[in-house]
């Protein structure tokens, strides 16, 4: 018999589960059972659509509207799925199934195990029973969402987020429990973007592009957007928060951003100041303040070079000259030569002294920051042990949600000490021979570099720079007073020949 059109049907299977669509067999074995009874009923299958368990809601309803196009375009009469919940969980979705059958009476949705047809003229009783299947499919999914939401309430309880992390940690397993720690190959390109953001003239674009510079990526392998870094810097988790669907809760989780790091980041990005102007961009910008009133040193073109003065409101600042850049730079170029040291063997020493510091800081700080994760692991273990007498029932609900939260208190405290040891002393003591070396190079290369450049060298090596009236007066950084200090010591014992 030769099939018409009036014959031409569509399939759509779904996977049960995700152990089923690993397997294959659930999928496999509904094909099998859906193709056999078209070839019975004489049924041409022209589409077959698939759904995975696994797949997002998004992507479930994406496929379920392209079905209802395509049967709905094709002219398609026959729709057949192994049961009820294998096409739908929700009304919604089952008003658009209706809405199909009720344009034509040809039109028919074969629910097969179920040993369901159903069309537009069919009885009130497969009416019904299309209701009840639908019901009970909707109460199967409503369970599925309460259960989940349990789960999610008393992970979150015990300061884990139920969702994957966000970058600079991953997910280990703990007990047979998913949970979240610092990812040792991504923790230290996050921290340098709270950071370098804090930079003169750092915008989320200028960090987007370091980030996709140093290779990070998401889960998929694709570049991070403006609004993902953005998100990131935004993100509390860093510093021990969790925010979830609106709301905040204390984290387990290590913190990997100093608080007032964080805060600082937040201060910045929501002030909203515009940070590079294209026209008009002076190395000095917000960088140099007025001995006499203390206010910042605002710049103004004339004649191709940039002159500086504060507001002169006051009388004391109304007869100050305005201060010239270039003239400011060579002045700059000239403190940051008191830094060079005439003798190699002394910047050797300083480096080998700066190192030896730290390995001893290191080592006795390792010794704490071991104890501290030992205590909180314990704790963990506590809490673990805890949760699994709450669930045998050996105690009540309230003894367990008070001892709980007492965990969660003493974490916190440990966590917080973690924070201000500053176990990572290996970034600090980088940090700390990169300085170093650029104090012994600045006065040669600072006049060479971009306005950007020149800013970072100077906001790394001084704390303030004051205008006098006649002169300016520099004020170095902790680290850059030292190597100052060391220079002059080893220019006197050279008997001044610096």
């Amino acid at each position: 018999m030769k099939k018409n059109d009036e014959d031409r049907t569509v399939i759509l299977a779904r996977v049960s589960s995700k152990a089923q669509e690993d397997e294959g067999y659930s999928l496999d074995s509904q094909l099998k059972l859906l193709m056999g009874y078209c070839d019975n009923k004489q049924l041409n299958v022209v589409k077959i659509f698939k759904i995975a368990e696994t797949a997002s809601k998004e992507q479930s309803r994406k496929v379920f509207h392209e079905l209802l196009d395509y049967i709905a375009k094709e002219n398609i009469y026959h729709l057949a799925v192994e049961k009820t919940d294998r096409l739908t969980r929700n009304f919604r979705d089952a008003v658009a199934v209706d809405d199909w059958l009720e344009k034509d009476s040809r039109r028919r949705l074969h629910a097969v195990k179920e040993n369901l047809l159903l069309h537009k003229e069919a009885k009130s009783d497969v009416k019904f029973m299309w209701n009840i299947h639908l019901s009970v499919a909707k109460k199967y999914s409503d369970n599925l969402r309460e259960e989940a939401m349990k789960g999610w309430a008393e992970k979150l309880a015990q300061g884990w987020i139920p969702a994957p992390p966000p970058p600079g940690y991953k997910t280990v397993i703990v007990n047979g429990k998913r949970q979240h720690e610092p990812d040792d190959n991504t923790r230290g390109i996050i921290e340098k973007a709270f950071r370098l953001y804090l930079d003169p003239n750092q915008t989320i674009k200028t960090v987007t592009k370091e980030l996709e510079s140093l290779g990070l990526r998401t889960r998929k392998g694709h570049c991070y957007h403006k609004s993902q870094v953005q998100h990131i810097l935004s993100n509390p988790y860093y510093i021990g928060i969790i925010r979830f669907d609106g709301k905040e809760y204390p984290g387990a989780q290590q913190p990997i951003i100093d608080k007032d790091l964080f805060f600082n980041v937040q201060e910045k990005m929501h002030k909203g100041r515009p940070l590079i102007q294209k026209k008009h961009n002076p190395v000095f910008k917000n960088l140099i303040f007025c001995s006499n009133c203390g206010k910042v040193i605002t710049w103004q073109l004339q004649k191709g070079k940039y002159y500086g003065s504060c507001q002169r409101k006051l009388d004391g600042c109304k007869n100050r000259k305005f201060i010239r850049e270039d003239l400011l730079e060579q002045e700059i170029i000239e403190q940051l030569k008191k830094l060079v040291c005439p003798s190699p063997e002394i910047i050797d020493w300083l480096s080998k002294t700066v190192k030896e510091q730290y390995a001893s800081k290191n080592d006795s700080i390792k010794k704490i920051h071991r104890s501290l994760q030992t205590q909180i692991e314990r704790i963990n273990r506590m809490d673990d042990m805890l949760y699994d007498d709450k669930l045998a029932g050996d105690i009540s609900e309230e003894r367990y949600r008070q001892k709980h939260q007492q965990f969660i208190e003493q974490r916190s405290v440990l966590d917080k000490k973690l924070d201000e040891i500053g176990s990572d002393l290996d970034k600090q003591l980088e940090k700390k021979l990169i300085l170093l070396e650029l104090s012994q190079k600045a006065s040669e290369i600072y006049p060479r570099r971009s306005t950007e450049q020149k800013r970072l060298i100077i906001t790394k090596l001084f704390s303030s720079l004051t205008y006098l009236g006649d002169s300016v007066s520099v004020k170095y950084t902790n680290f850059s007073r030292a190597i100052a200090q060391n220079v002059i010591k080893t220019n006197n014992l050279l008997g001044g020949k610096i």
